[in-house]
């Protein structure tokens, strides 16, 4: 019975010892098929996936043919068909399943999402980010575009910036673009030195020099100017050191004014348009009679037609109008001096002949 029990804790053991023999030799089977696939080649180059590169130095490709061909060095690609076509290309980081598909000569370029820069070339010192972002991008050089699809059919534009999904998303060969926000700038395809902010902001916009700040793809945005004649449009109330809008001063309905500054404006000219005062040399208008005159500044301590000191304090003064009833009593004031001269020289006539009569009338005596 001893020998029965001590048998069969002999065969346990034994296939214990077989089982772990086993699980050893498998696992030792297992680095080993890892190690076949991921090495160190020169004593820099590494790399992971079937058809993976091996050239160049300092280099790291991971995915099925990422850098496939690849001599130069510096470069590091991550993704399925990541880089597979570059030849000596460096200093090149590419992230995502065919990101730098067709890069093969171009250099310090970064692109990261599937598809990202998928038919650039040679043009190099690029960045994009997102999926699709930069894809049809060839030859174009200093471009950054992150976002879904950012820069998406920019060619051979240049020196371009696009940050938000769709940003600059037609824009083939125009340089020196920034565009800010989800589709901002996105129908414009072969305009330069264009700043498109907010959402949708200059998406209909074709132009070049153009600046759009806005969250729809408006014509008439918040903010619209053109560099190229220097002019800017705003299409709102504009405060300065303030933030209050009033729609009334006093009596004075101001809900259409636009500009409104808290402190002094200097400048060198003020031009208004408005309705001039010329109306009281036409014929008929009433001129008043200085008694009358008189006699309302007594009762009213200012002239007719002009604000009183109260109104003005509490209402303030519309330049265009005040100029006007300025003008007015200006001309009113020339035709009281017309016709007090017209007086004088029908006294003075009198006079003379007076004068003639008295001396005629003494020459007798």
């Amino acid at each position: 019975m001893k020998k029965s029990v001590q048998s069969s804790l002999v065969a346990a053991a034994l296939l214990l010892s077989f089982t772990s023999l086993s699980a050893n030799a498998q696992s030792v089977s297992q680095d080993s098929s890892r190690n076949a696939r991921t090495q160190s080649f020169s004593g820099t180059v590494t790399y992971d996936g079937s058809g993976a590169g091996t050239g160049g130095s300092e280099g790291t490709y991971v995915g099925y043919n990422a850098g496939a061909v690849t001599t130069e060095a510096k470069n590091s690609f991550f993704g399925a068909n990541s880089g597979p076509v570059n030849t000596t290309g460096k200093l090149n980081t590419f992230v995502g399943a065919y990101s730098g598909y067709s890069n093969t000569t171009a250099s310090s370029n970064t692109f990261v999402g599937y598809h990202a820069g998928y038919t650039n070339t040679t043009g190099g010192f690029n960045t994009f980010v997102g999926n699709l972002s930069g894809k049809f991008n060839t030859t174009g050089f200093w471009n950054v575009a992150l976002g879904l699809q950012a820069g998406y059919n920019n060619t051979t534009g240049n020196s371009n910036l696009f940050l938000g999904n769709n940003a600059g998303f037609s824009n083939t060969t125009g340089e020196a673009n920034v565009a800010l926000g989800i589709n901002a700038g996105s129908g414009n395809i072969t305009g330069n030195g264009n700043i498109f902010i907010g959402t949708a902001a200059g998406s209909a916009e074709t132009g070049s020099n153009k600046l759009y700040i806005a969250n729809s793809n408006t014509s008439n945005p918040l903010i619209k100017g053109d560099f190229s004649n220097g002019t800017l449009i705003f299409n709102g109330k504009v405060g300065v050191s303030t933030s209050t809008f009033p729609t009334t001063v006093g009596t004075a309905d101001v809900s259409a004014y636009k500009l409104f500054v808290k402190g002094g404006i200097l400048t060198e000219e003020v031009r208004i348009r408005t309705g001039w005062a010329d109306y009281v040399f036409a014929p008929g208008y009433q001129l008043k009679d200085l008694a009358s005159v008189e006699k309302y500044i007594n009762k009213n301590g200012h002239l007719p037609n002009v604000p009183s000191a109260k109104t003005v304090e509490e209402s303030g003064l519309s330049l265009g109008e005040i100029a006007k009833v300025q003008q007015e009593k200006i001309e009113e004031l020339t035709l009281y001096l017309i016709e007090q001269n017209k007086k004088l020289q029908d006294l003075q006539q009198q006079f003379n002949e007076f004068k003639r009569t008295t001396e005629r009338s003494t020459e007798k005596n």
